[in-house]
């Protein structure tokens, strides 16, 4: 009897989504501003100092905001990077499907990767703290199911807009053709943009090769 009622009594466990979950989720104007204010100093803190550094005191000191109010916001630092992370692959993810066949226009293949590519590359370049998250998107288990969830979108749409393309191409070459492609087109990105370790035009050009590579074949019939 007293170890059920232990059991009883005993808190129940969260989840490591649970524990990184926003407090609140902002509707009104104001609110939503002050978490975009939060997200826009842990990343100059990030870039400055590094993650290992980082902590809800510095967070909230950038952002001018007390601890107290941060915390309305989000339960700890981790929360914060893992927002901040949320919020920079949803507009990857927007980027990529803004020039998708479907919401019309005349481009063919090649230009609407190239369009595609170009509209992505805003999303990584000259954006503070970047390269330390992607650094950490492995090593921490609730951001690779982020970036495993992102992936697998990206690839759904690329491979919907290759069929629009190629639409008697075997599927599961198409998907495979759209993964490569947002694999390389990451790895190109981040050489040129984040860790700068490729000249920028070598990079873009090579992208562009790649993808003539990849998707000629689905083309041909």
């Amino acid at each position: 009897m007293k170890n059920r009622k232990n059991s009883a009594s005993a808190p129940a466990e969260t989840t490591p989504n649970e524990r990184l979950a926003p407090r609140r989720r902002p509707a009104q104007m104001r609110a939503l501003q002050t978490v975009d204010l939060v997200l826009e100093a842990a990343a100059s803190e990030i870039e400055r100092e590094g993650l290992d550094k980082l902590t809800t005191k510095r967070i909230a000191a950038a952002a001018g905001l007390s601890v107290g109010a941060l915390y309305e916001y989000f339960p700890n630092k981790q929360a914060v990077v893992h927002a901040l992370v949320t919020q920079w692959l949803q507009r990857v993810a927007e980027a990529v499907d803004e020039v998708h066949p479907r919401h019309g226009g005349s481009r063919d293949v090649m230009t609407y990767l190239n369009d595609q590519f170009n509209l992505v590359a805003q999303m990584y370049e000259d954006r503070p703290g970047l390269g330390a998250l992607i650094h950490t998107l492995d090593a921490v288990p609730e951001l690779s199911q982020l970036t495993r969830d992102h992936d697998d979108r990206v690839t759904s749409s690329v491979a919907s807009a290759l069929t629009h393309y190629a639409p008697h191409a075997d599927a599961a070459k198409v998907e495979t053709a759209a993964r490569c492609i947002g694999l390389l087109s990451h790895s190109f990105l981040c050489a040129a943009l984040v860790y700068r370790t490729a000249p920028r035009d070598l990079m873009f050009a090579n992208a562009r090769a790649c993808w003539l590579a990849i998707v000629t074949p689905l083309l041909m019939r």
